[in-house]
């Protein structure tokens, strides 16, 4: 028998009984193929996004850090990056310098555990330290 098309335009059972043209099955594959494509431009832009976000976190990040360190030292544009590394690991290596990120670090655990009472008490301890020593707490970085 010879095989003759369908109503929907696919082909039918020949003689055999073995179908002949499964144009059905390969409009579901196509199908699953175009939404795999889909899908995979979805996931990259998605992750592009996120890396945008990320970086834009980051930028802004190192523009405050930039800000604070022309804020206590307004010097710094003498410096050329080697220098200020070496200025800045000898403050940051200051036993007071090492208290008060102790200190932060601490209030910051509390914080983390539910006791934001602790973090006001721990900034009033450092501020009263500061207040009697005469200096701010991050007077390292300020004397240079």
């Amino acid at each position: 028998m010879i095989n003759r098309k369908s109503e929907n335009g696919n082909l039918e059972k020949g003689n055999d009984g073995m179908i002949d043209n499964i144009d059905g099955n390969n409009k579901a594959l196509e199908d699953a193929i175009k939404n795999a494509e889909q899908a995979k431009a979805r996931l990259a832009n998605e992750r592009k996004k996120q890396n945008e976000r990320r970086r834009k976190a980051e930028n802004r990040h190192k523009y405050m850090m930039g800000g604070i360190i022309v804020k206590y030292f307004p010097q710094c544009y003498r410096f050329e990056e080697s220098e200020l590394n070496r200025i800045l690991s000898a403050a940051l290596a200051t036993q007071e310098c090492r208290r008060v990120i102790g200190e932060i670090e601490q209030a910051a655990g509390c914080v983390a555990q539910g006791k934001a009472g602790s973090v006001d008490e721990a900034e009033r301890k450092r501020a009263g330290s500061a207040a009697t020593v005469g200096e701010s707490p991050l007077s390292p970085v300020a004397r240079l």
